[in-house]
């Protein structure tokens, strides 16, 4: 009885309710998996039902690949393995919340960013050949689940290319899906667009930003602050909802109080997580007087203080 309690305590409800689809047709279990189980071969409903899934639903271990969510409970916060254990029953195995990318197309060529997620990276990066660019096939998505109640557009940019608003166009039902898209917030949305969103029981926009005005620029290069206010107030004027990702590491760490006076001033959500990939980039990197200098800027306002002054010791 013991060793089954354990088994449950260690797993994770998004192997039933989940999955995770990137470009180059990869299939995740979620954002943060470490790698990929199988090949996406554009049947949606068939997804949660290959060997891959079936072995982690069976496991009674942790999974390597789950090793960032198991940081974060051990630096003693919440982490997205017991969010997903929160909302969701492993009773049976139906997906619920679709995260998809159909491409790695952007416009920008952020600091920690990779060939996988950005174009312009790839292109940039003389190392990076043609086959490593993470182009997808065109192949369309097919038996789309009626039990989906949430995606997510991951990128790349989503905003860049129509082939959000085609895969919308697709489903059956409207307004009860709820969606996000994760955006850097230098594309404004065309009427269309909006006119579909707006069919959609709840949309988010979860924008991307490192630093405040030139400081996100300089660490997102090809990003233009204006642009980006431009969006939220498109978006603030449409009434959908939205709020600021940040990503900590050692070449932003220094923009916190601007940043963190920009957002309290206009009351934004604001979430920040740290970035552990690509290693050198992690704050744990910083030197002794710099992870002092980094603790002192941590003020009350800071989204996930705890789990950062965890994470460095």
């Amino acid at each position: 009885m013991h060793l089954t309690i354990v088994s449950r305590l260690m797993t994770c409800a998004a192997f039933w309710k989940h999955t995770n689809i990137r470009s180059g047709d990869r299939i995740f279990p979620c954002c943060r998996f470490k790698y990929p189980i199988a090949v996406f071969d554009g049947n949606l409903s068939n997804v949660l039902h290959i060997p891959e899934y079936q072995r982690l639903r069976e496991q009674t271990d942790p999974d390597p690949g789950c090793a960032k969510c198991y940081h974060e409970e051990s630096c003693g916060i919440e982490s997205m393995r017991q969010r997903f254990n929160n909302e969701y029953n492993t009773d049976t195995v139906e997906l619920k919340y679709l995260e998809i990318g159909f491409d790695n197309i952007c416009n920008l060529y952020c600091n920690h960013c990779s060939e996988e997620f950005s174009s312009t990276w790839a292109q940039k990066n003389s190392k990076v050949s043609k086959k490593q660019s993470y182009i997808i096939s065109n192949r369309p998505v097919i038996n789309i689940p009626q039990t989906i109640e949430r995606i997510v557009f991951l990128g790349g940019e989503p905003l860049m290319t129509t082939k959000h608003k085609k895969f919308l166009e697709s489903l059956k039902y409207l307004d009860r899906v709820s969606l996000t898209y994760n955006t850097n917030g230098t594309y404004l949305l065309d009427d269309s667009t909006i006119s579909l969103l707006k069919q959609f029981k709840e949309v988010k926009f979860i924008i991307s930003i490192d630093g405040y005005g030139g400081d996100n620029e300089a660490v997102r290069p090809g990003s233009n602050w204006n642009n980006i206010e431009k969006f939220i107030k498109q978006v603030s004027e449409c009434g959908f909802n939205f709020s600021v990702h940040t990503t900590l590491y050692k070449d932003n760490y220094k923009f916190l109080p601007n940043l963190s006076k920009w957002i309290m001033h206009n009351k934004y959500d604001w979430s920040l997580n740290l970035v552990t990939y690509p290693p050198h980039l992690d704050i744990v990197n910083l030197s002794t007087l710099q992870k002092q200098e980094l603790l002192s800027l941590l003020t009350n306002d800071i989204p996930n203080k705890q789990y950062i002054i965890n994470h460095l010791k």
